[in-house]
């Protein structure tokens, strides 16, 4: 597939002697947890063992919220967690495809923002900052200035922002050692090496962060299905409609079996916030197989790369997340995130022409009384 589209580029080029773009593919996660009735439950900052990064990745603290712990945005198995943080945006990577012929010595920045949410890992090194949007708030700010956060409410208000600026691109590069799966799950894909003006190097670039945000479908369980509807507000869907590919409903056992059903197409209605979408019935005993878990991660797999990953990347975020996805006991939606809400929520910049597919999946953890 690589090869295809390096070939694609190189017509391109001979053609209209323009150079073709840097190929670009993110993916990541976006983690919500949904009370029986469909409530979103806050505190997610607050974090499994599993889910913590290696040493050397680094940390921001918005000063705002550094000077009480009880504010901290920070990702830690000790925080009591922000009632606010109701979203984890999980292990964003992006991945860099350059084209033949592309130098080492191009530069590339690389900027992207959070709305509704604070970016506050992140490696190599970049300029964090997070600040207020003006513009939505109708706030009357002089000319050139930022408005600041207080930090005590995360609202979609809210947007943080990193910014790698001078990024190199290399066939190969000297990574950090690490035992940690998560990270290393990642690297296991035919990319380019990317070097910081700092020296700092690693097969990807990765971010991420926590935010005050909806799912993408409400939810409500009750005693025979789980029930899926449109977000009460779809202020970041700018077309008539947009249709969700893939939605799989999961129930994992503590002994390791699963049960899963996935359903089709799910098309979000912008003049229809709010409407039931579709109901996903519970499982009964037979429906659970240790075998399930292989089944459901071809399944995922398949929408994967039909949403433009590679087969390695895909595989690679599979390989990251299957504690998460397949193997950690609870009942859990998954589905594709719609790519208006990625361009809304995470719009991504890069210096250099370029063409970008982002793949990111979302899940629902649905809290059983």
């Amino acid at each position: 597939m690589r090869s295809v589209v390096a070939l694609v580029g190189v017509a391109v080029f001979l053609q209209s002697h323009v150079p073709p773009p840097l190929v670009v593919h993110e993916w990541g996660t976006i983690t919500t947890r949904h009370g029986p009735d469909g409530t979103p439950e806050g505190r997610l900052n607050r974090i499994a063992a599993d889910d913590t990064l290696p040493s050397f990745v680094h940390r921001y603290e918005p000063a705002a919220t550094g000077s009480d712990p009880r504010n901290a945005l920070v990702k830690t198995v000790i925080t009591p967690g922000r009632a606010d943080v109701t979203m984890r945006l999980e292990t964003p990577v992006l991945y860099f495809h350059p084209p033949v012929g592309w130098r080492a010595t191009n530069p590339v920045t690389v900027s992207v923002r959070f709305r509704g949410g604070v970016l506050n890992e992140f490696y190599p090194n970049a300029e964090p900052q997070v600040s207020l949007d003006a513009d939505r708030l109708n706030a009357k700010v002089a000319a050139g200035a930022v408005p600041r956060w207080d930090g005590v409410n995360l609202s979609n208000f809210v947007v943080g922002q990193l910014r790698w600026t001078g990024l190199t691109l290399r066939d190969s590069v000297s990574t950090p050692r690490t035992t940690s799966h998560v990270w290393l799950a990642p690297r296991h894909v035919r990319s380019a090496g990317v070097v910081s003006p700092g020296g700092e190097s690693e097969r990807y670039v990765f971010y991420r962060g926590v935010a005050h945000l909806d799912a993408v479908f409400q939810t409500r369980l009750t005693s025979s299905d789980v029930r899926l509807a449109a977000p009460a507000r779809l202020l970041w869907l700018h077309t008539d409609s947009t249709t969700i590919p893939a939605t799989w409903l999961v129930d994992v056992r503590p002994d390791g079996r699963v049960a899963f059903r996935a359903h089709g197409a799910i098309t979000l209605a912008r003049t229809a916030p709010g409407r039931e979408l579709a109901r996903l019935p519970l499982f009964s005993a037979r429906d659970y197989a240790a075998s399930h878990v292989t089944d459901l991660r071809h399944a995922v797999k398949r929408a994967l790369t039909a949403s433009g990953l590679f087969d390695d990347e895909a595989e690679a975020m599979l390989e990251t997340w299957k504690e998460s996805y397949f193997r950690t006991p609870g009942l859990r939606v998954l589905h594709l995130v719609p790519r208006e809400w990625v361009a809304y929520f995470l719009p991504l910049e890069i210096s250099v022409p370029h063409v970008a597919t982002r793949v990111l999946v979302g899940r629902i953890d649905l809290v059983e009384r």
